[in-house]
């Protein structure tokens, strides 16, 4: 294999790159805005930028992306119905913040052996599906002790399928971890982010087809491995985090470093992660994204809502908010629309009591909703079209009792406001976009806090520094077994963090790893971050594109897990999600069990994409000691887990 293309489709910026792989060298690179109306042009205009005379070679185009983690945390996608399995509906309580428009909770229920103890209640599963088919796009099912008899599960898909054709996706599918409710979330986000991915997915192969470029389509899984193209648009939650995953990939691949703390800002977020013995930890209890704890396997990542796009909101000089709210820079819409700079300069003119109840709340318009709309919602929508409004003007266009921001959660309309990408055009070291604007708007904040320019860049540098240095100690003390999750202890680190040197005291933190800085905007920043952390600084060269360079030259590996339990009176079980096997002895389930996920993990890896396969099985025992007899155990449990590792097929 010569060439591989790597892309990255972040909130901001698609970013490109042709790697060769013989060499073990970035050949070429580009970087075009995304545009979420159409995400096509972004990565035309992305891949056109690159060494186009290569793209006969190329054997390989894999990507990652930001698209589902920000979804996910902006409460975009699918409308969700999901339907619950459990041995009690009655007693059963699901946490009220599960991300599903409907939800329905039903008898039915497996134990660990895999045997049923509660049957499936048909009747209340259709009824729950004929009230919730209208009001949803796609159904997520999820059944209790799933994991070791998915029939419930494949049932309701069965059952589903018989009402309508929306897309069904069942929670023993995604995950064979246990935790229900952490199945039925990840069971849920994934069917809120079909279209998501399938668009994206749809967007890309189309350009490959119009460049002539003939080669198997991979996408990063949040764990950083690769799986195909057909793989991610059936489970696209395994793409959360799929951008922070391939930025450490791209780092350790950029640097050859084998332990380091690896940060990438991107526009939304600012992704850290551990490299250690050139291995990126994993998390051991799934993704966490958008507050929702899933079972989706991915690289151990603390997630901070900070990134070049995040906004910026100043109430007071002593009350600034920035993140986690991603918007549109003012400077790229001011480009786009130079009206929006009348309106700034109206704002910054600004002076007295009326300040107090103004903010930079600025909107534009996406793309127009395919779904029918009201009269004052369609004013509101051809108003924007084509402009930049400040929510004031909408309100006086469509009333205030349109929706507006339900539209922007729906990703048809975007926020508009300042940044900290704004920011870097006002200290000059960026120059991108519209540099006036983002003046006008400093103006309007200065006029807000009373402070002149330069007092307020410093402060707003400072507020981004403050909350970088403090993510970054919260993750590397979370890799040293100290956990911080107490808001007390929270605001003591970020205290002490604060702390100069001319008080009467001082503290001081220092990494003993290299700090990793990658993404477009770190220059700005780490300099002053890791001296006060203490550390050794690296950014990389192509550090702006270490995403997409991660993209494509991670590995597909696949995990699978299986159970040997005893019975009683006598006799053993293999328990997966698929299989149900007694023996009378324990060591042919042993052999059994061992086969089993073996074939399981290479069959996946199989099918995701991977070849020359290299498979290892890790067992675990679990015992308990006997209520009488010194040192003497009872047997529990044998857990199988079998990793499949192997090259992207090409």
């Amino acid at each position: 294999m010569k060439y591989g293309i790597g892309i990255d489709t972040g909130g901001t910026f698609t970013d490109s790159v042709i790697v060769d792989f013989s060499e073990r060298r970035l050949v070429s690179k580009a970087k075009a805005l995304t545009t979420k109306q159409d995400l096509r042009i972004g990565i035309k205009n992305s891949l056109a930028a690159l060494d186009n005379s290569l793209f006969p070679e190329v054997k390989l185009v894999s990507l990652s992306t930001t698209l589902a983690t920000n979804s996910v945390v902006e409460g975009k996608g699918s409308r969700v119905g999901l339907i619950i399995a459990v041995p009690d509906e009655n007693s059963f309580k699901l946490p009220a913040n599960v991300p599903a428009e409907e939800v329905a909770v039903i008898r039915g229920a497996h134990d660990l052996g895999g045997s049923e103890t509660a049957p499936l209640d048909s009747d209340a599963a259709r009824k729950a599906v004929r009230r919730m088919k209208d009001r949803v796009d796609a159904f997520a099912v999820s059944g209790y002790f799933s994991i070791y008899n998915a029939a419930h599960e494949l049932q309701l898909k069965e059952l589903i399928a018989a009402e309508c054709a929306h897309p069904v996706v069942c929670g023993h599918e995604l995950s064979s971890g246990v935790g229900m409710v952490e199945r039925a979330v990840t069971a849920a986000l994934n069917a809120s982010l079909l279209p998501v991915i399938g668009e994206l997915l749809d967007a890309v192969m189309h350009i490959m087809a119009e460049n002539n470029i003939h080669a198997p389509l991979m996408v990063v899984r949040g764990d950083g491995s690769l799986i195909s193209e057909k793989s991610a648009r059936s489970r696209p939650v395994e793409t959360v985090l799929s951008g922070p995953a391939a930025s450490v990939i791209g780092a350790c691949w950029l640097t050859g470093l084998s332990d380091a703390v690896v940060v990438d800002m991107g526009g939304t977020t600012s992704d850290i992660g551990v490299i250690s013995g050139a291995i990126p930890a994993a998390s051991e209890n799934g993704a966490v994204v958008g507050g929702w704890r899933t079972r989706v396997r991915s690289i151990d990542m603390w997630t901070a809502g900070l990134g070049g796009d995040s906004r910026i909101l100043v109430k007071s000089a002593d009350e600034i908010h920035i993140g986690p709210r991603r918007v549109v820079p003012l400077s790229l819409a001011s480009s786009q629309c130079p009206a929006l700079n009348d309106a700034l300069k109206s704002l910054a003119a600004t002076q007295g009591p009326a300040l107090k109840g103004l903010d930079l709340d600025f909107f534009m318009l996406v793309k127009m909703p395919t779904f029918a709309v009201g009269k004052y919602e369609r004013l509101m929508l051809e108003a924007l079209a084509g402009k930049v409004l400040h929510r004031a003007d909408i309100e006086m266009i469509s009333g205030p009792s349109v929706n507006l921001d339900q539209f922007v959660k729906l990703g048809f309309v975007a926020e508009v406001s300042f940044t900290p990408t704004d920011l870097l055009h006002v200290k000059g070291t960026l120059d991108l976009w519209d540099r006036a604007a983002c003046e006008e708007a400093m103006k309007f904040y200065a006029n807000k806090t009373g402070l002149d320019r330069e007092q307020l860049i410093a402060l707003l540098l400072d507020k981004i520094i403050e909350k970088l240095k403090f993510n970054i100690a919260a993750k590397s003390l979370e890799e040293e077994g100290i956990a911080l999750p107490a808001r007390e202890s929270r605001e003591l680190i970020d205290s002490l963090l604060r702390l100069g040197c001319n008080g009467g005291i001082a503290a001081s933190f220092k990494l003993n790893r290299p700090l990793v800085a990658v993404g477009a905007p770190v220059k700005a920043y780490f300099p002053r971050v890791a001296s006060d952390l203490g550390a050794q600084l690296v950014v990389p060269e192509h550090a702006e594109v270490a995403n997409a360079t991660g993209a494509v030259t991670g590995r597909v590996t696949a995990m699978a897990q299986v159970f040997v339990r005893p019975l009683r009176p006598v006799g053993f079980a293999v328990v997966a999600a698929g299989e149900h096997k007694v023996f009378d002895d324990v060591e042919p389930a042993i052999i059994y069990a061992e086969q089993l996920a073996r074939t399981t993990a290479e069959r996946q890896a199989a099918e995701t994409g991977g070849k020359n396969l290299e498979t290892t099985v890790h067992t675990e025992e679990k015992s308990a000691p006997l209520a009488s007899g010194w040192g003497k155990t009872i047997f529990l449990e044998l857990k199988m887990t079998a990793m499949s590792i192997g090259q992207p097929y090409v």
